[in-house]
């Protein structure tokens, strides 16, 4: 058997512990680790001018990729969708109105509270109908308030005729536009008629209005009022001749003031335009003819329920013209020169 030394590398030809850098590597690691100082054989390396080995750290795994925000996706998903913000001045303004409705109406009840006292006391209450403006130096002639003066029952009623008399002004307004086209143009058929039909209109359109409100809208708000058989009576008397004159603008009479079915059928073949603004007039005067016979009826039947008679009128009639004071002073003057035609026949005497 071969012989070996201690050594077990003496039979190679290379001792790799020989190494300047494995021995000072050992040698550190003998001394321990407190004492091992890495950099000090780089240290020793630089000043003794040979440059250390570079050594290449491994580069990092590149991040992957992410994929672009597709554009097909709406923008709602892409981006957090915050809540729209909250408009403090819309909210204002409706808190405005509402206070401005609110106020409007506390000052409407106030007014009809005010109204109601005067009537309980038997105060004066200020005219506001026609109303006219502050600056006209004509004043109201009435007081009207459906919702003061009329019991809640006929109140409705009461609003229907209301609105008949104001549809009713319109009809009397148009029929005079229609009746200026007419003079226009020419009906075709006389001249005389036509300046006729444009005069007597504007005398309907100015006469009517008033009339018509004095005549049968107040005597029927006053009966609704104060449950009046006369002015129940009164109402329809003159709704009856209301309704007749009607039926006579809705024909169309020549030369008779109003725009009507038959002087349209003369006027349509001259201009058709103005035969067509005829034809609606009467069409108009026709609708308020057939309102007028189904108000009239409600009328009827109010005056039925409320118990209200001819006889009544009649003692109505006797009692206001008993309380009249043109009247008592009348019959006082009447007296007194009786009296006094009397005591001077008996001092002749």
């Amino acid at each position: 058997m071969a012989n070996f030394d201690d050594n077990p590398f003496a039979g190679d030809s290379e001792n790799p512990f020989a190494d300047p850098s494995v021995a000072s590597v050992t040698n550190n690691a003998a001394r321990g680790l407190e004492d091992f100082n890495p950099f000090e054989d780089q240290n020793k390396s630089q000043a003794s001018g040979s440059k250390p080995k570079a050594t290449t750290a491994a580069a990092p795994p590149p991040a992957p990729k992410q994929p672009p925000p597709s554009t097909s996706q709406p923008a709602v998903l892409q981006t957090k969708e915050e809540p729209p913000p909250y408009v403090i001045e819309e909210e204002q303004e409706n808190l405005r109105r509402r206070q401005e409705d609110l106020e409007r109406k506390a000052a409407e009840l106030q007014r009809k509270e005010q109204e109601l006292q005067r009537m309980q006391f038997g105060g004066y209450r200020e005219n506001n109908f026609p109303p006219l403006p502050k600056k006209c130096p004509c004043k109201p002639c009435f007081f009207h308030d459906i919702s003061i003066d009329i019991p809640i029952d006929y109140q409705k009623t009461c609003k229907a005729l209301f609105y008949r008399w104001q549809v009713y002004c319109f009809v009397l307004f148009f029929n005079f536009i229609t009746a200026l086209a007419l003079l226009s143009k020419g009906s075709g058929a006389s001249t005389v008629n036509d300046g006729s039909t444009f005069g007597l209109s504007g005398l309907y359109l100015f006469a009517n209005i008033p009339l018509s409100f004095v005549g049968w809208y107040r005597p029927c708000y006053r009966a609704f009022k104060n449950d009046s058989s006369f002015s129940y009576v009164i109402f329809f008397l003159i709704y009856f001749l209301h309704i007749g004159i009607n039926i006579f603008y809705c024909l169309g009479i020549p030369g008779g003031g109003a725009c009507g079915f038959i002087n349209a059928t003369e006027a349509v073949h001259n201009s058709v335009p103005v035969g067509a603004m005829m034809f609606v007039s009467g069409g108009l005067f026709l609708a308020g003819v057939i309102v007028d016979c189904f108000l009239l009826v409600r009328v009827h039947w109010i005056y039925r329920l409320a118990g209200a008679s001819f006889q009544k009128a009649q003692g109505e009639f006797a009692r206001g013209v008993a309380s009249n004071p043109h009247v008592q002073s009348a019959a006082t003057e009447a007296a007194a020169a009786g009296v006094r035609s009397a005591m001077t026949g008996d001092n002749r005497k």
